[in-house]
């Protein structure tokens, strides 16, 4: 059926066979009636799931239209009457299905641009009855005189076509790709205006039989009315209407002025033709257009009022969004600067509200919201302003807010107070926190920009100064925050580029003192700021996409490493690469892993992955899968920093992993208090009840060595025995037959000062502060932050061109193994890419002792450069190898 109602070749035929009357007009309008009661039944049936509801309400309404006006044509045939425009079954069949298209139509507008569906029909309203105005007024009374009984339903069909004409062209010019089916039903409506059209005036001139061709018009116009129904463009998708100016166009205003136009062109023209009654339809019409122009206009106006208000607001708080508040912040600072007053900003986020969306629902993050605002608001003054500038956001505008610590600290701390009580939401009672940063005018900035990033700033210092606070801005805030950005920017180029390096350091069993592993650790030497330690650059590689590409990078190159030292004849030494929350979050880790051991070959049992307790404890389902995946293949898995997380011990019987490694923290604690002593004891036996091994981190005196030795502590890592040491050191250190065990020098290493003239423990302590957030913006290192920005920004590394998109994380990979493996033959050391002397330091600990080597590190050592011609001095000492830290963070 659909092929047959489908072609317009046999709904021509059809056509000429009516017009040519080879059947008579009953059968004609009886086979019409057939066929599109047809169309209607097997297209709404066949396309009832390809569109949503509203669509096929929509169509629902246009096919009992279609049905009403086909059943109108059928009895006014069977009936073989006058034209159907007097007051009749057939009459109102025909209205009936008229005003069922007309809302289809609406509906159908409404669902691809829902603002242009009442103007469509305002404007489809006025047009008709300015036309129908003219007529009745230039026309038909002045000839027959105002009988509105049977001159007004003479009209009023071609009046309804012409209202769908318009509101289906409405339709097709809301984009310029649209359905074939709209043609139709176009091409449809113009023939049932022309028919009905003719019907009306053979009624007004007196005419008692309608003409042939005018009903073989009529029922072509429901025909190719059917074919919409059942054209194949239905299975189609409606394409999205792009969002267009508020400007009126040319078409609509034309018809606007024509509208308001036509009273005074009737009366000129009943001037001219010397019409000099007083007619009633022109006194109604008169009186009613204008009105209905009038009120359309009206319309318009607390429209686009609406529309004006709906993007200056915030649609969830009715508060004024970001573009309205940075309008009048503009104007604000304009107002301050004639007066000469000051303008304060405020930045004001909800503590832990991601917490509260992802537990409790958006729903309830909503209503939150809501009632938030209706506290903050009882804070403001008249002249004060309320702003929702995204999420859980909000800013304050404060004119004449006095000094910096005047009224607008007050203004704060009345702010912080309304969080003291928990808010009532569904039910429930919601203790919320804020942190609030503040900017000042003029002497945090002079324009908006600068002040809303100034009081952005100052918002996350307040965050990171413990929440629920407020901060006010300083300039050092701004220097920090410039500091760590430009920090970010090296780091990114570092890794690009592969200048970072991969260290291990060696894990002893405490029993055979033998190296039964070693952790791969990632090292960072700037090269103008020198050794950048682990916990100053790998929080920043978390909080940015940079720890997945890290990440794996580390992990391809310890495999590469491991499987290099077993073709060198060495021992088959396990090797240790911690895995980022992030990693799992964003990273599909097994899949990853797997790669890694099939490009590197190593056998997966010399593979053990350490991740967090806060990795197990917040993604409990996917990283107990991903781990049972991974311990498949082979590949070990233990607990890394055990007892700084949740520690949630009813969850590690039932943890994949292996061994858990207690952290530094605890094992420090030995020397000096008891609960530390005690809590270290507590965790080996309850490792060992649960069949799990237990590695101590950090450990780096002989009283801590005898306390874990005592309670059979499995194995040991930490500088009492060796710092993180690159490939060619370990090499060594696994060559040796004696024991790794020895003392190690407390003394420090003398190193030369970096090209930024900024002394490791300058850089450290300024490091320190900013990653750490251990001293106020006014304790800060101001020169420091100055030299370290100058010296970041000068550096070449910033300036490495990404590598295409389509093979960006391969070649990073690529570029950064080939510069980390320079070191797995020593080759490192020849081509100047290690500074440090080729003989192991772990050797010659153990054969000269450890103050002939700290005593030898003192001499500057010539290393040739990678030409192999021009030599570059290094100092011995190498920070990589330095006791700074314990080397138990790395690219995780």
């Amino acid at each position: 059926m659909s092929r047959a109602l489908g072609a317009p070749s046999m709904i021509v035929a059809l056509a000429g066979g009516i017009s040519a009357e080879i059947f008579n007009p009953t059968i004609d309008a009886v086979v019409v009636a057939v066929l599109v009661a047809g169309a209607v039944a097997y297209g709404l049936r066949s396309n009832r799931d390809l569109h949503r509801g509203p669509w096929r309400s929509a169509w629902v309404a246009l096919g009992c239209g279609l049905l009403c006006v086909a059943a109108g044509e059928l009895l006014q045939a069977m009936h073989a009457g006058g034209p159907p425009t007097q007051v009749g079954v057939p009459m109102i069949l025909s209205t009936g299905g008229d005003v069922l298209a007309i809302m289809g139509l609406i509906s159908l507008i409404h669902q691809r641009l829902p603002e242009r569906s009442a103007d469509s029909l305002a404007e489809a309203l006025l047009s008709t009855l300015a036309l129908g105005f003219v007529i009745l007024a230039l026309v038909v009374v002045p000839s027959q005189g105002w009988r509105p009984g049977f001159q007004l339903p003479a009209i009023v069909a071609p009046l309804l076509d012409m209202i769908l004409l318009w509101l289906i062209c409405c339709l097709v010019s809301l984009t310029e790709r649209n359905p074939a089916l709209y043609r139709y039903l176009l091409g449809g409506f113009v023939c049932l205006f022309v028919a009905n059209s003719s019907y009306s005036a053979l009624a007004l001139e007196g005419g008692a039989h309608t003409s042939r061709l005018v009903a073989t018009i009529a029922l072509l116009g429901a025909l190719l009315w059917g074919v919409a129904f059942v054209h194949r463009s239905r299975k189609i998708a409606f394409d999205p209407v792009p969002l267009r100016s508020v400007r009126p166009r040319g078409v609509r205003v034309a018809m606007l002025v024509a509208v308001g136009l036509v009273v005074p062109a009737v009366l000129s023209a009943e001037s001219v033709l010397g019409i000099r009654d007083h007619q009633p339809a022109l006194m109604i019409g008169s009186t009613l257009l204008p009105s209905l122009l009038v009120l359309y206009l009206l319309h318009q106006v607390f429209t686009h009022a609406a529309a004006e208000y709906r993007a200056q607001h915030d649609s969830l708080t009715g508060v004024c969004n970001r573009l309205l508040f940075e309008d009048r912040l503009q104007r604000a600072l304009v107002q301050a600067d004639r007066t000469n007053s000051a303008v304060s900003v405020m930045f004001l986020d909800l503590d832990r509200f991601k917490d509260i969306n992802d537990s409790l629902g958006h729903a309830v993050g909503n209503e939150l919201l809501k009632a938030v605002v209706k506290r903050l608001q009882g804070c403001l003054r008249e002249h004060d302003t309320l702003a929702r500038f995204g999420g859980d956001e909000f800013t304050f505008l404060i004119p004449d807010s006095g000094r910096k610590d005047g009224h607008v600290v007050d203004f704060a701390e009345r702010l912080l107070d309304r969080f003291e009580d928990p808010f009532s939401v569904g039910g429930r009672q919601l203790t919320v926190k804020a942190s609030i940063g503040v900017a000042v005018s003029p002497w945090d900035g002079a324009d908006a920009d600068t002040l809303l990033k100034h009081a952005d700033t100052a918002m996350y210092q307040a965050k990171s100064a413990g929440r629920n606070t407020y901060q006010v801005f300083d300039s050092a805030m701004s220097a920090r925050a410039r500091l760590r950005f430009a920090l970010e920017d090296s780091l990114r180029a570092a890794v690009d580029s592969g200048r970072l390096a991969v260290h291990y350091q060696p894990k002893l069993d405490m029993a055979s003192g033998d190296i039964v592993g070693v952790e791969a650790l990632a090292r960072w030497r700037h090269p103008s700021l020198g050794f950048i330690p682990p916990w100053a650059f790998i929080p920043l590689a978390e909080e940015t996409s940079l720890v997945a590409t890290l990440g794996e990078w580390v992990l391809d190159v310890a495999c590469r490493q491991a499987q290099g030292w077993q073709e060198q004849g060495l021992p088959a030494i396990p090797v240790a690469v911690n895995l980022s929350p992030r990693q799992f979050a964003h990273q599909p880790v097994v899949e990853m892993v797997t790669s890694v051991l099939k490009r590197t070959g190593l056998d997966p049992t010399l593979l053990e992955l350490e991740v967090t307790e806060s990795v197990l404890m917040e993604r409990v389902h996917e990283v107990v899968a991903s781990l049972n995946e991974l311990r498949a293949l082979g590949v070990r898995c233990s607990i890394d920093d055990f007892g700084t997380g949740y520690s949630a011990l009813t969850y590690l019987a039932e943890m994949p992993i292996d061994a858990i490694k207690i952290d530094r923290s605890f094992i420090q604690r030995i020397d000096g208090e008891a609960s530390g002593a005690s809590i270290v004891g507590a965790v080996i036996a309850l490792a060992h009840s649960l069949d799990l091994v237990v590695v101590a981190e950090g450990v780096e005196s002989d009283e801590q060595l005898q306390f874990l030795d005592a309670h059979g502590c499995d194995q040991v890592q930490g500088f009492r025995f060796s710092p993180p040491l690159p490939a060619a050191e370990i090499v060594e250190l696994m060559r040796t037959p004696s024991r790794v065990f020895t003392e190690w020098a407390d003394e420090p290493v003398a190193l030369p000062l970096p090209i930024s003239g900024i002394s490791p423990a300058r850089l450290e302590a300024l490091l320190e502060s900013i990653m750490l957030d251990r001293h106020s913006p006014s304790e800060l290192d101001s020169e420091a932050i100055e030299a370290v920005l100058t010296a970041l920004q000068a550096d070449e590394l910033t300036k490495v061109k990404s590598v295409r998109p389509g093979r960006a994380r391969s070649a990073k990979v690529a570029v950064s193994t080939l510069a980390s493996l320079a070191s797995v033959s020593g080759g490192a050391t020849a081509a100047g890419a290690l500074a440090i002397p080729a003989e192991s330091l772990g050797a010659r600990i153990l054969d000269e002792g450890p103050l002939a080597v700290v005593a030898a590190s003192a001499a500057p050592e010539v290393i040739p450069t990678d030409s192999g011609t021009e030599p570059s001095e290094h100092g011995a000492g190498d920070p990589f190898s330095e006791p700074i830290a314990d080397g138990q963070v790395s690219a995780s």
